[in-house]
């Protein structure tokens, strides 16, 4: 009889759970961003769980939403950490034609709302925002054809034609800004980014990564790769799926050769997150499973996520904590690695298939890109089984000392506001003083013969010089003796591959127009962190 009472008392809130598009589309279609909203609106009509604000405003004018979810509707970081509870923060929709994670997310806010696994909310709050990209979104057309569903989706750009997830170290888009400011305000333990990608055909649902970063704390590197990434699929294997490690063949010819992962630059946001000694999870969903499969998938994920952050997320904090204290230390006259080489990370298996290799005829190269080779790898229907091990440029092959800290002249004043935005440190002198320091004199620019992200960007060679400078008033100093030493080192090391000379923001200053030739970077790095009269900026 109990239990029939409990089967009618649930009846009327099953009734009016609301479905997503594509649970309502059978999986045919995905959400707009009306129908997102619509959702978290009634969904938060109907709970105290759920609190809504915005990480932004769109270029297009669309409000960001930040769904947070928690058993006692908490509303700040300050309420989160007087109860105990940390914080997980999950995104979606960052390339908005890759929607899964988008559909996924919004069923797992529903979910939790309304009372289902309620242990994953027990120990923690989530975050979700899942629709990080709006204007993309609402460019619905057919332009993921390797997609096996849904037929109409967004596009990867925003509202000012950027690639998203290329924009953690440049910062010129509201939505980034906006998020950015939410990862200082709520710092949350653990940061997850859902994708889809196409790839290699291989018969996986769910491939990821954690951050990885070349300079991100070992620690946090260790932790994921040993103890978070098996956990975490071996939840995953319970569930019905099987998660392999994101990446591509290393040569498409012959896939024993391994397992290539290349994207560890601070652009992409898992491994700025990582920088900031913060964990963080690229997820990237297999394109080519049908939708529903892939919805799942990623929902499964989500769910062994939570698991694992509900258990473990005290200890990830420690080990996070500790980074903190490491990167305050150990950072400043440390290794920088500025060229890398492949480096074995782990092994795995592939649940792949057999290929067969066609050299492209001559008349049709002009077809393909060079990256093709001159030659295309088809997939065959006979299944196939790789043992693999997974390559990343991670082995530094030429580095750089660090410096005590660095010294950014007023001629480039506007890259402190983008430090500032992060968190990083920063004091405005206010006296001049004579100090020892190191001058980058640049002796080759070469510029990207292309735009990306509406930059071109640069690789510079030169050296350093030591010489005794007057430093005018109104020029700042960056102490790496700062918890986010390794971010800061990474935006303004002038040899960093992924620093703010990389992209171009320090273009104004690097050649003066009258002589047509390299000049100096308006940023000197200091052996030693001078006393100086300054005030620190927030």
């Amino acid at each position: 009889m109990r239990k029939l009472l409990c089967i009618l008392l649930a009846l009327p809130l099953l009734a009016r759970a609301p479905l997503t598009r594509a649970e309502r589309s059978n999986f045919t279609e995905t959400s707009t961003y009306q129908d997102v909203m619509e959702l978290l609106w009634s969904l938060k009509a109907s709970s105290n769980k759920l609190k809504i604000e915005f990480l932004a405003t769109s270029a297009e004018g669309r409000k960001i939403p930040l769904a947070i979810v928690s058993q006692e509707g908490i509303k700040t970081p300050q309420e989160a950490r007087a109860l105990g509870k940390e914080v997980v923060y999950i995104e979606a929709n960052i390339h908005a034609g890759e929607v899964e994670g988008k559909e996924a997310s919004l069923m797992m806010i529903r979910d939790l709302v309304q009372g289902k696994h309620p242990e994953l909310l027990k120990n923690q709050v989530v975050l979700f925002c899942p629709i990080f990209n709006p204007d993309g979104n609402e460019k619905f057309g057919r332009h993921r054809s390797e997609d096996n569903g849904p037929a109409l989706a967004g596009v990867r750009y925003n509202g000012q034609g950027l690639d998203l997830n290329r924009d953690f170290i440049k910062q010129e888009s509201p939505e980034v800004r906006g998020l950015v400011k939410a990862l200082v305000k709520w710092d949350p333990v653990l940061f997850v980014d859902m994708h889809t990608t196409d790839g290699v055909y291989n018969r996986h649902v769910v491939t990821w990564q954690p951050q990885m970063a070349p300079w991100t704390d070992r620690a946090l590197i260790s932790y994921s790769w040993e103890i978070m990434f098996p956990e975490i699929n071996s939840t995953m294997q319970k569930l019905g799926f099987r998660p392999i490690p994101y990446g591509n063949f290393l040569d498409r010819k012959n896939p024993e050769k391994g397992w290539g992962f290349w994207a560890v630059g601070a652009r992409y946001g898992t491994n700025y997150v990582g920088l900031r000694n913060r964990f963080s999870i690229l997820d990237e969903n297999y394109a080519r499973a049908d939708f529903k499969t892939r919805v799942m998938g990623a929902y499964a994920f989500l769910k062994a996520i939570l698991t694992f952050t509900s258990h473990h997320a005290r200890q990830m904090r420690e080990i996070e904590r500790e980074a903190d204290l490491r990167a305050m230390e150990e950072v400043a006259g440390s290794s920088f690695g500025v060229e890398f080489d492949l480096k074995k990370v782990m092994d795995f298996e592939l649940l792949s298939y057999r290929f067969k290799i066609e050299k492209i005829p001559q008349e049709e190269l002009k077809k393909y890109p060079s990256w093709f080779g001159g030659y295309l790898v088809k997939k065959t229907e006979l299944p196939a089984t790789y043992h693999l091990s997974l390559y990343s440029p991670l082995k530094p092959k030429r580095s750089v000392k660090l410096p005590a800290g660095y010294i950014i002249l007023p001629s480039a004043a506007h890259l402190v506001k983008i430090l500032l935005r992060n968190g990083i440190a920063v004091e405005k002198i206010l006296r001049p003083f004579r100090a020892q320091v190191e001058e980058f004199k640049v002796e080759e620019i070469k510029a990207s013969p292309l735009p990306f992200q509406g930059h071109h960007l640069k690789k510079v060679k030169g050296a350093y010089r030591v010489k005794t400078e007057k430093i005018p008033a109104g020029s700042f100093l960056v102490p790496l003796n700062q918890p986010l030493s390794r971010l800061a080192a990474v935006m303004l090391e002038p040899q960093s591959p992924d620093g703010f000379l990389t992209w171009g923001l320090l273009d104004a200053t690097l050649v003066h127009e009258w002589s047509g030739k390299p000049w100096m970077v308006p940023i000197y790095r200091v052996a030693t962190v001078p006393r100086v009269v300054a005030v620190v900026l927030k």
